[in-house]
Parts: structure tokens; C-alpha cells; sequence
């Protein structure tokens, strides 16, 4: 009675010095390397190594076979790649092996080893089942099955020899398998690397994709938001002017007026950021612009970044401070200048933004006897800090704000 023998491979320090006595091994070996080197297409590799196999091994059947697993791991089983020496109805009866299949592939699935199975007809385990009747009809009576392991002991597939006889091969011709196999491993290791390289690649592109139109869409709706909330703006000065149309203080209309414009203006440079953040010196142009004075107004300071809600406030301030210089300050008169600057202070409380707005070669300015909207406003600070300074000197308004940076920089 046959027995299924598992062998373990051999190294190739020991085939390579058992061929010493064998040149022609040798000389097939290289052969079939330098083979294996100039090909490039893979199925021709694949048809090229069972080629070798079957002329090593002197059988008349060869296949190779790919290990393939589902997503979880729980079900494995051979595909297969290439065979020799069988008939395309033969070869779609093993087009996948299971590990309860009868044969000697699923033996060495099974273990990790190789597996040799002398005579079919033999076998205990095979008798009376379709397995049988299937290497009946192929002619198949003996098999070996040789596991392909990447180099770091990973099973990869399995080559398979088949003989129309009963038979065992050779200790020499395993151990020219082996040198075989290692390379036959070798080239199934290299064929999943890339695959999973184009598949990282492909995932890669459509995530691009996926991310390049959301970008778009957000475009898009951004674009949208920014014309709609324009257009509001639009709407609530036309509203205010006129429903003020007649008053007999159109300076404080026009004040309104003005002011609504300096938060549409703040408004357009955050939609740029979905309204998440502004640079602090993108506000304060936008804010000293809008009253067309921006050439005899210096603005320098390091590239901060504020907040929303900080970038509301900077902008109505300076846009307070630029009409009451236009008004009563340094820009009332053709030579008078502004420079606003800011800088970060290290503070036990952490770092603090201290935003400076110095007039020149202006009129003599004094201190407002009442306090307006506008000046209660510069005396509650960036953000409603507090933090403001405001002196009415002979050479010019000076004007200093604070807020600590985690507070400006905040959503809200």
C-alpha cells in the first residue's frame, strides 16, 4: 500500500555539491537561469520553469500553482498558472485545489513540505473518490508537489510534477528541483510585490481622484457661498440706505454703510480658507484698502495666521481707526502717514500679538469728549480683549492692541 511521504527541501549549498559530479546538471541549471533572465513576459517565464521541472524530473505531466486566500484568511487554496502535458479539460478539473482535495499539491498545502506520492492506486486516503477518477482520465499515476517559500519562509505556491507510472524520484533530481524552485519562488514573490505595488498605485489614483473632485464640488459650493453672502451684503446696504433715505445724519448712514463693507471684505478673504483662518496681513490690507488710502499706509509684520472671529475684528477696527484718521488724524491731511505693524511677545500667559497703528505729520489730535461706536469699539481690544492702549500724542495718534495667539487663532 502506497504512503504520502513528506519531504523536507534541501539547501542549495548541498544541490549545487551533489552536482559537482553531475556537470551536465550543472550546465542545465545555468542554462535554464540565463533562460529565466532574458524573458520578460510572465506567462512565458511560467511555461518556461515547468518546462525545466519536468525535464529535471523526467515526468511527463508539470504545473505550477499560485496560493490564493480569501480577505480573512480562513479559506486557502491553489490557482493555477501553468500547466504541461495536459489537456485543457484536464487542467480546468484542477484549476483550483483546496486543501481537502486528494492530491499530493493539497498534502503539501497542508503541511508546508513536500509531498511525494508514488502510486495513486496505491493511496488510502484517494480510493473511491472523483480525485481518483480525475488522474485516472489524465493518465496521471504518481505525483510530487514542491512548496515555492519566499525568502522569508512565506508559502507562495507550489510546483508539481505528475509520471504516467508509478514512480519516486531521486534524492538527486529533488535536490535539482530545489535550486529550481528557489527561483521559480523568487519570481512568484517579485509578481506579488508589483502586483500589490499597482494595486497601492491604483488605490492611490482613485483616492486622488475621489479627492480632486470633492476639492472641485468644494469649489465650487465655496464660489457659491461667497456670491450669495456678497450679494447679501449688497442687499443689507441697499436696505439700510434706504430706509435711512432722508435722515438728517448721513454721516452715521454712511458710517454703517462703510462698516458693512469692511466685513464683506473680511468675509471674501476667509471664504479663500472655508472660514477657517486668515494671514493677519491679508485683513489688514483688505481693511485699510477699502477706504483707498493703502499708499500712505505702511503695513509690515511677521505671517500670522488669526482665526475667523479675529480676523472680523481686526478688520473692524482698522477699518475704525483708517476712518478716523481720514476724519481727524494723519490721513486728513496730504502728508500725513500711518504705519501699522505687529509682533509676537513672549508672556508667563503664553505668546501675545501686539498690533501697533502710529499716525505722522498730521494735525494735533486730542482726545474725543464723547465716545462713539467706533471708539468704544478700538477700547475693547482685538477680540474683545481689553487689551488696548490709546494715546493722543502731539506728533500723532498712537493706538496698541493685544490678544494672546491661542485666543486669535481660535475658530471662534
Amino acid at each position: 500500500m502506497s504512503k504520502l511521504r513528506l519531504v523536507s527541501e534541501c539547501s542549495v549549498a548541498n544541490v549545487v555539491g551533489d552536482a559537482d559530479d553531475h556537470p551536465s546538471d550543472l550546465d542545465l541549471l545555468h542554462a535554464i537561469t540565463m533562460d529565466l533572465i532574458g524573458e520578460q513576459d510572465l506567462q512565458t517565464l511560467y511555461v518556461k520553469i515547468v518546462d525545466a521541472a519536468v525535464s529535471i524530473m523526467g515526468s511527463q505531466f508539470g504545473t505550477m500553482q499560485v496560493l490564493r486566500e480569501d480577505d480573512d484568511g480562513a479559506e486557502r487554496w491553489l490557482e493555477l498558472l501553468v500547466s504541461k502535458g495536459l489537456t485543457h479539460e484536464d487542467s480546468q478539473v484542477w484549476e483550483r485545489v483546496s486543501l481537502s482535495a486528494h492530491s499530493s499539491c493539497a498534502a503539501a498545502l497542508a503541511r508546508g513540505q513536500r509531498a511525494i506520492i508514488g502510486d495513486y492506486e496505491e493511496w488510502d486516503r484517494i480510493a473511491g473518490t472523483p480525485d481518483l477518477e480525475a488522474f485516472r482520465r489524465a493518465g496521471i499515476r504518481s505525483a510530487q508537489s514542491t512548496p515555492l517559500h519566499s525568502r522569508d519562509g512565506s508559502l507562495l505556491g507550489m510546483i508539481s510534477t505528475h509520471w504516467t507510472e508509478p514512480h519516486v524520484p531521486s534524492e538527486r533530481d529533488l535536490r535539482m528541483l530545489d535550486i529550481l524552485a528557489r527561483q521559480a519562488a523568487d519570481l512568484l514573490y517579485r509578481t506579488r510585490a508589483e502586483q500589490e505595488l499597482r494595486d497601492r498605485e491604483g488605490e492611490l489614483r482613485e483616492t486622488v481622484a475621489t479627492l480632486r473632485e470633492t476639492q472641485e464640488l468644494q469649489d465650487v459650493l465655496t464660489g457659491e457661498l461667497a456670491h450669495r453672502v456678497k450679494n447679501l451684503f449688497a442687499m443689507v446696504t441697499a436696505i439700510t440706505s434706504h430706509t435711512m433715505r432722508g435722515s438728517g445724519d448721513q454721516a452715521r448712514v454712511q458710517a454703517l454703510m462703510q462698516r458693512l463693507m469692511a466685513l464683506s471684505s473680511a468675509h471674501d478673504i476667509l471664504l479663500r480658507s472655508s472660514w477657517q483662518s486668515a494671514l493677519l496681513g491679508d485683513v489688514a490690507a483688505a481693511a485699510i484698502n477699502s477706504a483707498g488710502v493703502s499708499g500712505r499706509v505702511r503695513i509690515s509684520g511677521p505671517e500670522i495666521a488669526i482665526g475667523s472671529k479675529a480676523a472680523l475684528s481686526v478688520a473692524l477696527v482698522l477699518h475704525e481707526l483708517t476712518t478716523n484718521a481720514l476724519k481727524h488724524g494723519s490721513l486728513s491731511v496730504g502728508a500725513g502717514l500711518v504705519n501699522v505693524s505687529w509682533r509676537i511677545e513672549p508672556t508667563e500667559n503664553g505668546d501675545v500679538l501686539r498690533l501697533s497703528w502710529r499716525e505722522s505729520n498730521g494735525p494735533i489730535v486730542a482726545a474725543p469728549e464723547g465716545k462713539g461706536f467706533g471708539s468704544r469699539l478700538i477700547s475693547a481690544g482685538l477680540v474683545g480683549s481689553g487689551d488696548a492702549v490709546v494715546a493722543y500724542n502731539h506728533t500723532g495718534l498712537v493706538c496698541e492692541l493685544g490678544a494672546t495667539l491661542d485666543r486669535l487663532q481660535g475658530p471662534a
